[in-house]
């Protein structure tokens, strides 16, 4: 008597299943294969869906690849130990089981999502892939995710988190942070690649999280606007993009003050994107949010270094590296963000031996990151005179995406003591104007005017060329 043959067991349905399942684009604002992205009003308010397009026949073939790459996985293939080694190994294997299985065409996107799949982290794949999700929350295990869209604004979503994603996220940060997850320390930050995104994601456990879970997702590499752009959408006028721009080219300081997701980061990029290429830049950064030129002949040295709640103690602290910047002959230094007492010190030391260059500081005005250096990081009045420029940016409705240069002022001085000079100001009419007239801002000591004159006429011109190139 023949024996009965024991079926194996069919594989577990995927998480991309609970998206909603679009055959077509439709009414869907935006697709970026497998994925579909739209923004609706409801009662006024914007929503934000996902649809996903694999047909039926092709999510059960992905089915089958996500399980038997993720049962047949040797740990040995995993080397060295990283994140994104992890998911090339499983892309392969997904790839090698999907053409077996017949499929020609996308292999690249669908062995890439079904590699994010076996890992439990194919719907945070998902927003990954649409280039307008800027950052992502989480405020408890039983609430949806909501998000800070592009052009949208603030946005509701109908999804949440399953409990197999809420464990992948922690199982990866643990493994891959560098650092422990557990009750002493509840909290972790890690940089994840995933698709072509960088998202920095921060993870708070109880008993930190009153809610037992919360989680922030960043996307880092946000796709970067250009300065012309910039201009264009009446972030900066012309004038004073090309003025600033000539300021670091010759040697001058500018600090780009601001809340929370006022675009301090973004001018940062747009600005070192246009100045001169061959000028030496090294960057100094616990979150890697600047734009890597390499290829396009720019001069780059980046320093990576732990982040600011976890550095104390360890070696590759920032302000360690800052006070060292020196040494590596930058023509221009780039920090991500002044965070602590410790990083001050050491940014306005490094100042004091003669390095300049951009860098971010929170703070809601000019005044304010005054005061909070003076009498919170104790740093001297006479010091403040070696930071050359600053642009307060703003941001006025929290929940909406408009933002913009609110001022730029230079630090000058009345016998010995700081002073602010405004340079330009917003007017009634919402315009960027130039308030302080010919001959400012004050070229940097030992500058000639006429050298920093032709910096800017070079800068406006390079501005203007960028613009008719695309």
């Amino acid at each position: 008597m023949a024996k009965k043959r024991n079926r194996s067991p069919e594989p577990p349905p995927l998480l991309i299943e609970l998206f909603p399942r679009k055959d077509s684009r439709g009414d869907w604002g935006s697709e970026s294969y497998p994925f579909c992205y739209r923004v609706q009003e409801r009662e006024g308010v914007p929503y934000y869906e996902i649809g996903c397009t694999v047909s039926v026949d092709l999510t059960l073939m992905l089915r089958a690849a996500v399980n038997e790459a993720s049962l047949g996985l040797d740990p040995g293939e995993v080397e060295p130990l990283t994140f994104c080694r992890l998911i090339e190994v499983l892309r392969q294997r997904c790839a090698e089981r999907l053409a077996t299985a017949g499929v020609k065409g996308m292999v690249r996107e669908l062995s890439e999502l079904a590699a994010f799949e076996a890992v439990g982290l194919s719907r945070i794949y998902a927003f990954a892939r649409d280039e307008l999700v800027n950052e992502l929350f989480v405020d408890s295990e039983d609430t949806p995710v909501y998000l800070d869209h592009a052009v949208a604004g603030r946005c509701e979503t109908g999804i949440s988190l399953t409990e197999r994603e809420r464990n992948a996220l922690e199982t990866h940060l643990d493994t891959f942070s560098g650092y422990t997850l557990d009750f002493e320390n509840p909290s972790l930050k890690n940089d994840l690649v995933i698709g072509d995104a960088i998202l920095r994601v921060s993870l708070d456990l109880e008993p930190v999280s009153v809610n037992r879970f919360a989680l922030d997702v960043r996307r880092l590499n946000v796709t970067s606007l250009p300065l012309h752009r910039l201009i264009g959408l009446n972030v900066l006028s012309q004038e004073a993009a090309a003025t600033l721009v000539g300021w670091l080219e010759i040697g001058g300081n500018v600090t780009i003050i601001g809340e929370t997701g006022t675009g301090k980061t973004t001018l940062l990029n747009a600005l070192d994107e246009l100045v001169e290429r061959r000028l030496r830049r090294v960057y100094i950064e616990d979150a890697v949010e600047t734009k890597d030129m390499l290829e396009r002949g720019f001069h780059q040295m980046k320093v990576k270094v732990d982040p600011f709640d976890r550095g104390y103690g360890r070696g590759r602290t920032k302000e360690s590296e800052i006070v060292k910047a020196l040494h590596r002959s930058p023509d221009i230094v780039i920090l991500s963000e002044i965070q602590s007492e410790e990083h001050s010190r050491a940014f306005f030391q490094a100042l004091a031996s003669g390095a300049r260059g951009l860098q971010t500081f929170h703070a809601s005005t000019v005044e304010q990151a005054i005061r909070r250096w003076v009498n919170l990081h104790h740093i001297s009045e006479q010091s403040l005179l070696d930071l050359g420029l600053f642009v307060q940016m703003a941001r006025p409705d929290r929940l909406k995406q408009g933002r913009y240069v609110q001022r730029i002022c230079q630090v000058t001085q009345d016998r010995g003591t700081p002073k602010l000079k405004e340079l330009y100001l917003r007017d009634r009419d919402f315009k960027l104007r130039d308030v302080a007239g010919e001959g400012w801002p004050n070229p940097p000591e030992g500058t000639e005017g006429g050298v920093f004159g032709s910096r800017i006429e070079r800068a406006r011109r390079r501005i203007a060329d960028s613009g008719e190139a695309q």
